[in-house]
């Protein structure tokens, strides 16, 4: 009797004892659990014909030392290899796309490895820096689950153009993140109280390739993805989404402190108009937001709102 159990093509099961251990070619994905606790398993090979690892396949098995994953794997569900206290080597070739969080948790592959990123294939799994400002590299095209979870220190990150596909969690616990530089675009916002980051991230993106500012995205990423790829394209299709919801973006921006969206703002002609000004100048001083104020002040000067900035001042603060 084989010690596999295999099913359709999922290898759902491995019952036997032995050390290294040679999947069949027929088996397609290897399934969850499906070696989950083999603590006699030392070393495994994996045919060709396997394009999935699945959900703890492999976790706990604490003798595995390497792996060599072949070309031939897309995906590495969560938890794979977690908790294989043995692990040292690991090869993941660029075809794998999809890593899930904790694939290799509690495993000394990730522990002794020495730069701050940590990438299988083309996914970035882990940052172990603790730097403020980081640099993803060009040769990564998927942020993995949790890749920087609760990195407090970082306060901006760039985004390579290469990157498709971003983990839901991928930022969680980032509670200092205000700043992303994507697709050439420098972006502010208070990213870190976002929930989900990750996967909202990733809808910003595709609304920005595909220009569809329709798309249901809750304003505080919303808002300074728009405007930030505004300020470097002047797109029609963004500036027709910024004046239908111009009160609640100007309001945003001021929030931030955005003065280089109001300064890009007050350059499109009869945004900023006499009746609507003297609402977002208020905003600004209950915000203390006083060079945004003075900025909002100066430009009503200039459309013919007043004339004497100093008098309205006063008035303004009672003074």
């Amino acid at each position: 009797m084989s010690d596999f159990v295999i099913e359709n093509g999922i290898l759902t099961k491995y019952n036997g004892k032995d050390g290294a251990v040679t999947i069949p070619d027929s088996v397609t994905s290897i399934g969850g659990d499906a070696f989950a606790g083999c603590t006699s398993l030392t070393s495994v090979t994996i045919p060709d014909s396997v394009t999935e690892i699945g959900w703890q396949a492999f976790s706990g098995c604490t003798s595995l030392t390497s792996v060599t994953i072949p070309d031939s794997v897309t995906t590495i569900e969560r938890d794979a290899f977690s908790g294989c206290t043995s692990l040292t080597s690991v090869t993941i070739p660029d075809s794998v796309t999809t890593i899930g969080s904790g694939a290799f948790s509690d495993t000394p592959w990730l522990e002794n490895y020495s730069d701050d990123f940590v990438i299988g294939g083309k996914v970035l799994i882990e940052y172990k820096g603790n730097d403020s400002s980081v640099t993803i590299p060009d040769s990564v095209t998927s942020i993995g689950e949790d890749a920087f979870y609760e990195c407090i220190s970082l306060t901006s990150v760039t985004i390579p153009d290469s990157v498709t596909s971003i983990g839901s969690s991928a930022f969680s616990g980032c509670t200092s993140l205000s700043h992303l530089f994507v697709r050439g675009c420098k972006m502010h916002g208070n990213f870190e109280e976002v929930k989900d980051f990750g996967e909202k991230l990733k809808i910003a993106l595709s609304m920005l390739d595909n220009k569809d500012f329709s798309v249901k995205l809750e304003s505080a990423v919303k808002y300074p993805f728009i405007l930030a790829y505004y300020r470097k394209t002047e797109d029609e299709t963004a500036l027709t989404y910024i004046k239908k919801q111009f009160s609640r973006i100007v309001t945003y921006a001021i929030e931030q402190n955005d003065i280089a969206v109001i300064e890009s703002l007050i350059a499109v002609d009869k945004l900023f108009t006499k009746k609507n000004i003297d609402k977002f100048i208020t905003k600004a001083i209950d915000s203390g937001k006083h060079e945004i104020q003075l900025l909002l002040m100066d430009y009503k000067n200039q459309i013919g709102g007043y004339t004497n900035i100093e008098t309205d001042i006063e008035k303004r603060f009672k003074l």
